[in-house]
């Protein structure tokens, strides 16, 4: 479709979703004193829509900066919540009975035996309301990094908004933006003082090179994430990145990016003679999960049974990270089961997963601090052309991409590829991974490449069903020049690397989005 038509169709578009949600709501008020249960459910469809209703009218403004790829995504995922809003519509109007004009309420009468009606047609509105959200996020945060002065003029103009919800928005959005330049401006010091963990309790988190730490005199818990560097490293250029990388990761959300907020930096570790060894990124948890965090390797390892819908959900929460991390600008090039972190909660069994284990660093002039391994329990996590002491490749989103491929081949097999000792020192192939230290596949990543997308094609299409499986292979074989979707790196060369984000949304998140169990 042309520029002009694709624009004039994503203004009806916008319009549609606002005809059809301004109609749910009226609707919805029209509910508003039947019960005090009824009248929560409705504020909370309220809140939904003010957010929602604000986000598409500055998608209408903005839009004619946005490249065609881009609006293509944001059409289609619009044209969900038009039908959304239709369905949630024709199902309340249902239960809507005309008013009673001789009574002072002017509220619908709703027999008592419907209440439950309205109050599951409620929760189900809320939930999808909350699905799509969560799908419309990644591609509207990663308008934060088209570099187009109309932007930031959208976003400045009215700042303070004529409502509380607009500014919290609109201020959201500008944090995020900041945080995804190359170098974020700072209002403040992103160091922490450097007695901040002094006589702090300490607990190691199995498999993790994160820490559970709570502070003197505090009740809070904190997760502390070493980034060890290189003694023969510049001490100025190590600081300036993590001081860009604590500052992009201080707008994290485990809800909504599945990235926690980053309080600050510490120093961690320190000797006389050589200066500081490490750096611990200084995490915030969530009061509501009180329990120590545990590894997406521990849970892999438990053995647990967790339905598919669980799982699911899991692979969406992680896949949405990666999306954010990109969009912040950066490359994680750590993405395991090592390195996600599980938070749960007496209500859940699998509950919020953020990603930790931000260790390997680049360094402003584009060289990575840290080089290369032979570990195989993290090799097999990685690209083959980023295995070796000196990897062969520049490090991109697509090696990103693979690692999480790996990641949610486990998850839809739900077992670990690597079993550890009691001690953590030593690790050896599970049985899931179907092979033996030692093997050919160890010593050839190619070879383990092809095993990895074998065991996808014959395991995932009975456990996970066939859109699942196709997800893990896409993601493996990302970098294959075949590669319809990811293969051709031409694609990807615009300024803002805004391209591979929205190619990973439309293979990735729309494809997982699209599973229904």
């Amino acid at each position: 479709m042309e520029a002009a038509g694709l624009a004039l169709t994503i203004v009806a578009t916008v319009n549609l979703c606002l005809k059809y949600g301004n109609i749910f709501v009226d609707i919805c008020a029209t509910f508003r004193d039947a019960e005090s249960q009824i009248n929560e459910r409705i504020l909370r469809v309220r809140s939904y829509w003010k957010r929602t209703s604000l986000q598409l009218d500055f998608l209408k403004q903005i839009w004619q900066s946005l490249d065609e790829e881009h609006q293509t995504i944001q059409s289609e995922i619009l044209d969900m919540l038009v039908n959304k809003l239709k369905a949630a519509i024709s199902k309340l109007s249902k239960l809507e009975k005309p008013k009673n004009r001789s009574l002072q309420d002017q509220g619908t009468q709703v027999k008592r035996w419907k209440f439950v009606f309205v109050k599951e047609s409620l929760d189900k509105v809320i939930q999808d309301l909350a699905q799509w959200q969560e799908l419309f996020d990644p591609s509207w945060f990663l308008i934060m990094r088209v570099a187009d002065p109309v932007i930031d003029k959208e976003l400045t103009r009215h700042r303070l908004g004529k409502h509380e919800c607009e500014a919290s928005i609109k201020i959201n959005a500008s944090i995020f933006r900041n945080a995804a330049r190359d170098e974020p401006l700072q209002m403040q010091s992103i160091f922490l003082p450097q007695n901040g963990l002094k006589d702090a309790q300490i607990r190691a988190i199995p498999h993790s090179s994160a820490k559970y730490v709570q502070r003197a005199c505090s009740d809070k818990w904190l997760i502390v994430d070493n980034i060890p560097y290189d003694v023969g490293a510049d001490i100025s250029l190590v600081k300036k990145d993590i001081r860009i990388l604590a500052k992009k990761l201080s707008c994290g959300d485990p809800y909504r990016f599945g990235i926690l907020h980053c309080q600050g930096v510490v120093e961690v570790a320190k000797d006389s003679d050589r200066g500081t060894l490490s750096f611990g990124l200084v995490f915030n948890i969530p009061q509501e999960f009180c329990y120590k965090p545990e590894t997406l390797r521990s849970f892999l390892g438990s053995r647990m049974n967790h339905t598919l819908t669980e799982r699911i959900v899991l692979a969406k929460r992680v896949a949405r990270s990666i999306s954010y991390i990109h969009t912040l600008g950066f490359v994680h090039k750590n993405v395991r089961p090592e390195t996600i972190l599980g938070f749960i909660n007496q209500d859940s069994r699998l509950g919020l997963f953020s990603l930790v284990g931000f260790e390997k660093l680049r360094m402003a002039d584009g060289r990575t601090l840290q080089r290369g391994d032979l570990a195989w329990g993290k090799n097999l996590y990685r690209h083959p052309g980023r295995q070796g002491l000196k990897p062969e490749e520049i490090y991109t989103m697509q090696h990103d991409i693979y690692s999480l491929g790996v990641c949610l081949l486990e998850i839809g097999i739900w077992n670990s590829f690597i079993s550890y000792t009691q001690s953590d020192t030593v690790s050896t192939p599970n049985g899931a991974l179907g092979l033996h230290l030692g093997g050919p596949e160890f010593s050839t990543p190619l070879l383990m490449k092809d095993h990895l997308v074998a065991l996808a094609k014959s395991k995932l299409p009975e456990l996970t069903g066939e859109i699942y499986g196709e997800v893990v292979v896409n993601c493996l074989t990302c970098l294959d020049k075949d590669n319809p979707d990811f293969g051709d790196e031409s694609e990807f060369q615009d300024s803002d690397g805004v391209l591979v984000g929205v190619k990973y949304i439309e293979k990735v998140l729309l494809k997982l989005n699209s599973i229904l169990v």
